[in-house]
């Protein structure tokens, strides 16, 4: 198997972050895909926390997810594993010194128990 570069150099191109695409008065570019799709997620249930996310996928060994879910679920009902790899995200991004903010706010408060 061989190893990633350690450089991407001119290979990456990263898109600006929505907030910045705002404040200059632009618009995010869509791609067809994304066009076809929008009529297709306003009929159903809406998910606007979907919406101002940028989906991330990683791979977990199977054990170590499994013991994500038991630790979530020893310290109580209502944790997530996702929260639990969002805390992981923001402090390890906090020790690099990394600024934003990583978790997307509810539009509706969390409820108490």
């Amino acid at each position: 198997m061989a190893k990633p570069p350690a450089s991407y150099g001119a290979s990456v191109k990263l898109k600006a972050p929505q907030s910045d695409l705002q404040a200059a008065g632009e618009s995010p570019s869509t791609t067809d895909h994304e066009e076809e799709t929008a009529p297709e997620r306003s009929i159903g249930r809406r998910r606007p926390m979907e919406s101002k996310s940028d989906p991330t996928i990683i791979y977990l060994h199977p054990d170590g997810k499994y013991e994500l879910k038991r630790y979530a679920l020893a310290r109580g009902p209502k944790v997530k594993v996702h929260d639990l790899l969002l805390e992981a995200v923001e402090e390890w991004a906090q020790r690099h010194g990394i600024a934003g903010p990583f978790r997307v706010q509810s539009e509706r408060p969390r409820r108490t128990q």
